[in-house]
């Protein structure tokens, strides 16, 4: 009866990731996160003939995960929000990091909608980038200084983007992570960004990471 209970215990705290990748007809699969900054495997399968592959892990809390092919290719590496229960992600070997869909993972679905704002931001920050390099090589300094006033205010738009989409997203573990990403040397915006948190967030992986920067010296 006990181990009945503990292989409940243990089902229930898996993430089951179900993987199908278009044109990947045979090769290994890693499913990977990171520990002590740096990637690990922590789970692989081989595939073969396009079918279907399942990954799993036994989380406690949402957070980023990543999958491997084992090609000699640039291209080669999916992040996706992970959390507890079956997920579905479909891919395509050409674009293999770019193209692709997460299903049934809440925390993944909140953090495309803040990384597609993100990667808009970052577009127009490279445009300007590259406006300010042509006006330095003309020598054009009113231009160059006009630039760079509103590189300065889209960077400014971007944080207040970003702190926006933390505390109105409270109950996803996207928001403690935004936090320790733009904000570990603000604990005024940290503290802000936890006071919205629900209890769950503020328990999980991200939200214990985010108070630990806040409570630090």
């Amino acid at each position: 009866m006990i181990f009945a209970i503990y292989s409940c215990s243990n089902e229930n705290k898996k993430m089951k990731v179900n993987l199908t990748i278009e044109g990947f007809k045979k090769g290994k699969i890693f499913l990977q996160k990171v520990s002590e900054n740096k990637l690990i495997n922590i789970d692989s399968a081989f595939v073969n003939n396009d079918k279907v592959v399942e990954l799993s892990y036994e989380i406690d809390s949402p957070e980023l995960f990543y999958i491997a092919l084992d090609v000699s290719k640039n291209d080669k590496l999916l992040e996706f929000f992970g959390e507890k229960g079956e997920i579905y992600i479909n891919s395509k070997l050409k674009n293999f990091s770019s193209n692709f869909q997460v299903y049934n993972s809440f925390n993944d679905s909140v953090y495309r909608v803040y990384i597609d704002i993100i990667k808009k931001f970052n577009f127009e920050e490279l445009d300007l980038i590259k406006s300010s390099i042509e006006m330095s090589k003309r020598k054009s300094n009113d231009s160059l200084k006009i630039i760079q006033e509103e590189i300065k205010k889209l960077s400014k738009r971007k944080a207040l983007y970003s702190l926006n989409f933390a505390v109105n997203n409270g109950n996803s573990s996207v928001a403690p992570l935004i936090g320790i990403n733009e904000f570990s040397e603000s604990k005024v915006l940290i503290d802000t960004i936890i006071k919205s948190l629900n209890k769950k967030v503020i328990d999980s992986k991200y939200g214990n990471d985010l108070r630990s920067i806040l409570n630090s010296n």
